[in-house]
């Protein structure tokens, strides 16, 4: 009985991997889907979330959506002086190992195909395309690629916003985040709640960021750091 169980197991196992295999996503070990768990949780406050997302041929692990919207009136409602609108849109990919081509993949489909997801329009300022990857291990020489990372699009030169692409590596083997610039305001809410899933601590260094872009979305992710540290 124990071989049949066995053959079993591993024809299921085996399965479930063509399964991901298929679907674009790598079985993740115990710890990046704690982790996975873990981040999704805390965005759910103040994103809408789906778990296992297809977009576009792709399929995510996680994908959250945040959206903002600032308007000012005149007396009343029909007299609008102005609206602004901010939104972003976080695609949560799991591997067991980050690799030079891999990450350049993503960069590619986050630059092309998820860019989709903007919605320019007179009253849209800005919108962060956000790349989250939870890895086991990341190939030693992909930090500084992870670091330059850069990409803006702008909408009829600007006069309907523009899109950054923020991206944040979850690096369980050095316990650490590794992050482009725009990526910074990241940090601190991937790294609390790696900490909380972990019970381990994570570098939470990060590089000076002084732009008004960086900045945007502060207020989102300073509460995110908030209800994980209460969640500890």
């Amino acid at each position: 009985m124990r071989g049949v169980q066995g053959s079993q197991d591993r024809r299921s196992d085996e399965a479930e991997a063509e399964r991901s295999a298929r679907c674009g996503l790598e079985r993740e070990s115990e710890a990046a889907r704690a982790v996975l768990d873990r981040v999704l949780k805390a965005h759910e406050t103040w994103f809408d979330v789906t778990r296992t997302y297809e977009f576009a041929g792709r399929t995510f692990a996680g994908y959250a959506e945040f959206h903002s919207e600032a308007e000012q009136y005149v007396l009343v409602k029909r007299a609008k002086l102005w609206g602004v609108n901010t939104h972003e849109y976080l695609f949560f990919d799991v591997r067991r190992r980050l690799d030079a081509d891999a990450f350049a993949e993503l960069v590619r489909f986050m630059t092309t195909e998820a860019l989709a997801k903007v919605s320019p329009n007179p009253e849209h300022m800005t919108s962060y395309v956000s790349l989250v990857v939870v890895a086991d291990e990341v190939a030693p020489d992909l930090d500084k690629p992870i670091r330059r990372t850069r990409f803006r699009k702008n909408f009829q030169l600007g006069l309907q916003g523009w899109a950054d692409l923020r991206v944040a590596v979850i690096d369980l083997a050095r316990t650490t985040v590794i992050t482009n610039a725009r990526g910074e305001e990241l940090r601190a809410t991937l790294c609390n709640n790696a900490e909380a899933a972990l019970g381990c601590s994570f570098d939470q260094r990060k590089r000076r960021t002084t732009s008004q872009s960086a900045r945007g979305g502060r207020a989102t992710h300073a509460a995110l750091d908030e209800q994980a540290a209460r969640l500890k």
